[in-house]
């Protein structure tokens, strides 16, 4: 009788095991999302600019891929006036799907500006108006979009980077 519990026990034990791990990868599988970045600088404006200003940006995509939250951090310069992401191949100009500083957070910081925010569908203009968020992870994907950022003494483009694709990341960790 006793050897019988504690076999029935090792089952029990041994089932919920595998519930637990099978919940696990589940809920991990769920929220991965995909990272992108861009390095930006006065060289990549397309005609380039002499400036001293560069910045960073990393967007990530969350679950299901309905959100993506964005940062970035621009040195030299805490006079931005606009911040987009436009659809453009590198070396290309293209027109603007993403208006990144509309219902962010903008703080300038001394000699600098950092910009943090969500992109939705219902944020995007231009040619992907009234299209799903996914258009806009697709062209991130291939390398078919870039981020600019404005000044008052580059009203056409002061920095620019190509956005690229990072790596697959657990979409939780961006706060």
């Amino acid at each position: 009788m006793v050897l019988k519990n504690v076999t029935e026990t090792r089952l029990v034990l041994a089932i919920i095991t595998l519930v637990v791990i099978s919940g696990t990868t589940i809920i991990t599988t769920q929220v991965l999302g995909v990272k992108f970045v861009a390095t930006m600088s006065g060289d990549q404006v397309t005609p380039p600019t002499n400036t001293s200003v560069n910045g960073n940006a990393s967007f990530r995509t969350t679950t299901h891929d309905t959100v993506i939250k964005y940062k970035i951090k621009v040195a030299g310069s805490s006079d931005v006036t606009s911040a987009d992401i436009h659809l453009g191949k590198k070396g290309e100009n293209g027109e603007a799907v993403v208006d990144l500083l509309k219902d962010s957070k903008k703080n300038g910081i001394k000699l600098g500006t950092s910009i943090r925010g969500n992109i939705n569908s219902s944020d995007l203009k231009g040619p992907l108006k009234g299209k799903m968020i996914a258009e806009l992870i697709s062209a991130m994907s291939n390398g078919s979009t870039f981020v600019n950022i404005d000044t008052p003494y580059h009203e056409n483009g002061e920095i620019r980077g190509q956005i690229d694709l990072l790596r697959n990341v657990n979409s939780t960790k961006l706060k």
